[in-house]
């Protein structure tokens, strides 16, 4: 059976600075506010994924991680504790430096086990200056047993954390299934995910966890520029089946951290992100984020494909939000 990649897509949204009263996110409303935070659209794609002329196999050679960065024998549970003046201190020299994207160069297609991302993650590491310290997952029965939401929120937390930055709090309810609901609209209607894959139901993210999960700004949040991430990765097969996309999770932090340059870096601006303000929750914590997942199956052009899509939603909660906290899931970090 002969399985080829068919296209990848990382989408982003952000919004303008916070002192832009235009730019900040609309209040609720029980109909879409014809209000809109001023954004850089994201490039219109075509949704449905062609085969490649040039069929692509399954990458044998192993790549190891430059000498600046070891891996650990041992793993271990460890309190990320960065301060504010920490993530203030942080320079992304690697935008500055316009450093060019890094394959992924673990296997597409078959299952992937911790090592193999780890090893993924490092290579990529290896060229970027703002990280000297290695990609280190739990344990694999620890990973295997993560929701889609803790994936994400492990290695987005690991990327921050390695970098002096102050990692998002964890995982709200509400929000994930606000992402979710999303998700699952954009697999049910493709030709709208294709024409504009943040407002495809009519509203802006910031509209959707308004209405769908309470955030209102500047009553129980504080303005946060960035709304969204969104990343879409499909395979196809020559065979009689549907094929299996492996660790997309993984693949998609992979694809806004390292994969980003032809979208000037807004995906990898999102999870860097510096300022959340200090004033709900856990100390050394700040913001709030949901996972959805979906993935969509169906024949075109003689193929088999698979497409796995996948949503991030994020706000900085106010301390008015803290009566919801105890519903929010916290993932350890390892070293």
């Amino acid at each position: 059976m002969k399985q080829i990649t068919g296209v990848v897509l990382i989408l982003f949204l952000v919004g303008c600075g916070a002192t832009d009263k235009k730019s900040q996110p609309p209040v609720q409303t029980e109909s879409p506010s014809t209000q809109r935070p001023s954004v850089n659209p994201p490039a219109t794609q075509n949704n449905t994924p062609r085969p490649e002329t040039n069929t692509l196999q399954p990458e044998t050679k192993t790549l190891q991680p430059e000498t600046n960065i070891s891996q650990s024998e041992e793993k271990t549970i460890y309190l990320c504790s960065n301060t504010l003046s920490d993530e203030n201190s942080f320079t992304d020299t690697y935008i500055q430096h316009s450093t060019d994207d890094t394959d992924w160069s673990v296997s597409k297609y078959n299952l992937l086990k911790t090592e193999d991302i780890e090893k993924a993650f490092n290579r990529a590491r290896a060229n970027d200056p703002t990280v000297t310290k290695p990609m280190i997952l739990p344990p694999q029965n620890i990973w295997d047993n993560y929701t889609e939401s803790e994936k994400v929120l492990y290695l987005v937390n690991k990327e921050r954390c390695d970098r002096g930055l102050r990692p998002f709090e964890g995982i709200d309810p509400k929000i994930k299934s606000e992402a979710q609901n999303y998700a699952t609209y954009l697999k049910n209607h493709p030709d709208q995910y294709a024409h504009n894959p943040h407002e495809a139901d009519g509203r802006t993210p910031w509209q959707r966890m308004a209405q769908d999960a309470g955030v209102i700004v500047n009553q129980n949040a504080d303005f946060f520029q960035y709304g969204e991430n969104i990343a879409s990765l499909s395979i196809g097969s020559t065979g009689n089946a549907f094929p299996r996309i492996y660790e997309s999770e993984a693949r998609a932090v992979y694809g806004w951290m390292y994969q980003d340059k032809g979208e000037s870096y807004g995906h990898r601006n999102f999870l860097m992100a510096k300022g959340l303000q200090e004033n709900s929750g856990l100390k050394h914590m700040e913001g709030l984020i949901g996972i959805g997942k979906t993935t969509r199956q169906y024949q075109d052009g003689g193929y088999y494909w698979t497409q796995d899509i996948l949503v991030m939603d994020s706000f900085d909660p106010r301390s008015s939000w803290n009566n919801d906290l105890a519903s929010v899931k916290r993932i350890e970090l390892y070293r």
